[in-house]
């Protein structure tokens, strides 16, 4: 049986072994970020970002052993359930999960926390997760199916937690777990960081909040939504073009080994063992370039267009002739990802057609809009690029395969 140790001390908040690795690494991610989110248009990346909250949602929740697709959970979204209960119960945990992503993103990004670390808020993640959900969820669910033990959303826990089937407890007993959450608030504290150690301080604080295990169920979910809120606190990823949890899933068990390693105490058992410590923040920033590598690669210009004129006459061959799709749409498909939007004036003079009317640019344009291949807010105001489900497996094929879609696909 593993010993246990529950009260060790935060302090140093992030680690003083390999620092200086770190602060490399740390800045590495930043600049990667920084540069893959001014690759793409503000208002495509706001389109894409959103898309890809569903990905979090998907990938969070298949840490945790509950899988879906995102056909299901866009079903969800709409009320629409599977009949099977295990796959129900998965469809409602993602849909929940997208909901309260976009709710805490536009509060963290318009008005942000005071300490995005601080009790109130981290509680808030997860009350706003459980309210999506239905009465049922409010119940601490295990491998049993749901238990008589009530979540209570947004609150402490008042009991012990073990990870390992009840062998081992885990974390601070519940009547240390107020101190040492206030401990964890004031070591985390985003004013206390500055420059690259911001990175490795969130780093650190998601080893931490897992730790902790707040609340009686839901812990893993929260940190992970914790640690993108918190980046975007940080002016990192704000348009959520890359994707944490997908990092984390590629290897869950990976992803454990090194969370549970850094619980480790040091020889004194009075804090954590700071070679353990400095390997998992390594290992977190090692998932953040990870991630913004792939997406960066995956978002070059000439990829997207073959990929949208591929779609385009795919889309064709599946409908047949009775609904065809002008292939001079794709040239306006293409400047709205490019530019992120085009006044409605300017379309027919982007897809080569100054030599027609008017009405049949226009025609083109309301078919693009009603399949949700662009966006606009009246018939008068800017054409903006869309992403319905459809063209994800084409847009995008390295992230929305067909087994992430929910789709079968015919050879």
């Amino acid at each position: 049986m593993a010993t246990y140790f529950p009260d060790l001390s935060f302090d140093p908040a992030i680690p003083s072994r390999r620092l200086g690795e770190l602060k490399d690494m740390a800045q590495e991610v930043v600049i990667a970020s920084s540069t893959l989110g001014g690759r793409i248009a503000v208002r495509t990346a706001a389109a894409l970002g959103d898309r890809l909250r569903f990905l979090n949602s998907y990938h969070s929740n298949l840490i945790e052993g509950h899988k879906t697709s995102i056909l299901d959970i866009e079903a969800a979204l709409q009320q629409d359930f599977s009949g099977d209960e295990q796959k129900r119960y998965a469809q409602e945990l993602c849909a929940a999960h997208v909901r309260a992503e976009r709710v805490l993103m536009a509060e963290v990004l318009e008005t942000p926390p005071v300490n995005i670390c601080a009790e109130d808020f981290v509680s808030r993640i997860h009350r706003t997760i459980y309210e999506q959900l239905p009465s049922h969820h409010l119940f601490v669910h295990d491998q049993g199916g749901f238990t008589r033990h009530a979540v209570l959303p947004g609150q402490m826990r008042d009991g012990q937690v073990s990870l390992d089937g009840g062998l081992t407890p885990h974390g601070p007993s519940a009547d240390r777990l107020p101190a040492k959450f206030a401990a964890f608030s004031r070591a985390y504290d985003p004013v206390n960081f500055h420059g690259d150690e911001r990175l490795i301080a969130i780093a650190a604080s998601h080893h931490r909040l897992v730790w902790l295990h707040p609340f009686r169920d839901g812990n893993g979910r929260v940190t992970r939504l914790f640690s993108g809120l918190y980046l975007a606190h940080a002016g990192i990823n704000r348009s959520n073009l890359w994707s944490l949890s997908r990092g984390f899933s590629r290897d869950k068990q990976w992803y454990m080994t090194n969370l549970r390693s850094a619980d480790s105490p040091d020889q004194d058992r009075k804090g954590f063992d700071q070679d353990y410590f400095a390997d998992f923040c390594l290992y977190f920033l090692e998932v953040c370039l990870d991630q913004i590598r792939f997406m960066d690669k995956i978002l070059g210009l000439n990829r997207i267009d073959a990929r949208i004129e591929g779609y385009i006459r795919d889309r064709d061959k599946t409908r047949g002739a009775m609904d065809p799709l002008d292939q001079r749409s794709a040239k306006l498909l293409k400047a709205l990802f490019l530019q992120g939007e085009v006044p409605r004036g300017e379309a027919r003079s982007i897809m080569g057609m100054d030599h027609q009317t008017d009405r049949h640019a226009r025609r083109i344009v309301s078919q693009l809009v009603r399949e949700g291949l662009v966006c606009s807010s009246s018939h008068r105001a800017p054409l903006t690029i869309g992403f319905p489900t459809q063209v994800l497996r084409y847009y995008f094929p390295d992230i929305f395969d067909p087994s992430v879609l929910g789709e079968t696909t015919e050879e």
